[in-house]
């Protein structure tokens, strides 16, 4: 559940979140006191696991909040942690939870939610109660609060008594000003808080970095281990193919050179005109090779040129719509093109469906490939699998993949490219008009 994105709609839920989030202060108190007995007892030997079983519970209730203030910002918090294993003793544990530095970030935010988000959040729920209360306050001294001949005195100020409905007139001024307060400023109240929580439980610039150049090792390795594969399968076809064909065209040519010297032409002239036949199958083996290694029609035409190409050759009726004027460098074209192609061949084989659509766009600083098809829909990344070799080629280029696919279908493929890598100085493709 998410805040809703009306303004009206979302301010009458943010009480309803208010009161979560007091919840979760009340928690952090629990917690920061069982983390200050834990500190004491550390000591002893019994306080080590109980400082792992204390540490992962500040976590359960850190990743609670993560989910609760993303929602409420419509942002993603990701989780910091780095994994545990699963086999270390216990001290061994507690001293890897000790040692991280998102273990202390929780702990700070712990110490200032279970009391800075304890009073902002009591703050906020008290104006907002108070302002509701005194605008039915006459009703309800007529109906709950009137108790015979005296009524419960509920406004007794010292100063002054509000004890009757008349009187508590008096007090709605007040309570319309603690209504417009909330109303005005409220949201911004909770929301600043709110970011101060994403400063701390979000991941630190070191740990994006470190992910970072995690991901991209684990994509050049991928990408180096994809290009050695790609030249032994080149290898392979060469050497069984093309180099075959052409050492037997060697041979049948050599046989018919033979029959000539003994003057039997019409056997030789047999044999060329195998050998004919022979090259011709060679050309066109190697210029199917070529193809897999960069299609001409790509260069010649471009990206949508080339997925108009491929979209006729397509066993099933596919429609390309292309909303990018701008040409995109060769080696980005080329992994936008075979990954297409990729999606493609999963339809073909697994998807069982009538048609096909293909969108090319830009989307501010993306280029965003979608492709969609009425199959029946359940597509998933397998390991080994097509839509796994597409992620794994368009991580190399700093591009995502992502499926959606219910069961029944339809099933849209989304690839996403960063578009800084966009020659937009190129006129390759600047004379197309744009579909919109």
């Amino acid at each position: 559940m998410s805040i809703p994105a009306n303004p009206i709609t979302r301010r009458l839920a943010l009480p309803g979140w208010s009161v979560l989030r007091f919840s979760l202060t009340l928690v952090a108190a629990a917690l920061l006191a069982a983390a200050i007995v834990t500190g004491v007892l550390v000591v002893f030997w019994i306080g080590i696991p109980v400082a792992v079983v204390v540490l992962l519970a500040i976590r359960v209730w850190a990743n609670s909040q993560r989910r609760v203030i993303g929602e409420q910002l419509g942002v993603h918090i990701p989780v910091p942690y780095r994994p545990r294993p699963k086999k270390a003793r216990i001290d061994q544990q507690a001293l890897l939870l000790v040692r991280e530095a998102a273990t202390w970030r929780d702990v700070a935010w712990l110490a200032i939610d279970a009391t800075l988000g304890f009073m902002v959040n009591l703050l906020y729920l008290g104006v907002f109660g108070i302002a509701v209360y005194y605008l039915v306050q006459p009703l309800l001294l007529v109906t709950i609060f009137h108790a015979g001949p005296n009524p419960v005195a509920v406004n007794d100020f010292g100063i002054y008594d509000f004890d009757t409905p008349a009187k508590t007139l008096m007090l709605v001024p007040f309570a319309l000003a603690c209504a417009a307060a909330w109303w005005r400023w409220g949201e911004l109240f909770l929301r600043w808080y709110s970011h101060l929580g994403v400063l701390l439980l979000g991941p630190t610039a070191k740990v994006l970095l470190t992910e970072r150049v995690s991901e991209l090792r684990q994509a050049r390795d991928e990408t180096a281990g994809s290009a050695a594969a790609e030249l032994r399968r080149i290898e392979r076809d060469l050497h069984d193919g093309a180099q075959a064909r052409i050492a037997a065209l060697s041979l049948t040519l050599g046989m018919a050179e033979e029959l000539l010297s003994q003057n039997r032409p019409e056997q030789a002239a047999a044999l060329v005109g195998e050998a004919r036949q022979a090259c011709s199958d060679a050309l066109e083996e190697i210029r199917q090779l070529v193809r897999g290694i960069h299609p001409p029609v790509l260069a010649d035409r471009g990206l949508t040129g080339a997925l108009q190409a491929m979209a006729l050759d397509h066993p099933l009726p596919v429609s390309v719509v292309d909303r990018l004027v701008d040409k995109l460098p060769a080696p980005l074209e080329a992994a936008a093109y075979f990954a297409t192609n990729e999606v493609l061949t999963n339809i073909t084989k697994h998807a069982e469906a009538s048609q096909v659509q293909v969108v090319v766009n830009r989307d501010r600083n993306q280029v965003v490939i979608e492709v969609r098809d009425d199959g029946v829909g359940g597509a998933t990344f397998a390991a080994g699998g097509g839509l796994d070799g597409v992620r794994r080629r368009l991580a190399a280029f700093d591009g995502t993949v992502q499926v959606e696919s219910p069961e029944g279908g339809p099933t849209v493929v989304t690839m996403t490219l960063p578009a800084a890598a966009v020659d937009t100085g190129s006129a390759h493709n600047a004379a197309r008009p744009n579909p919109d």
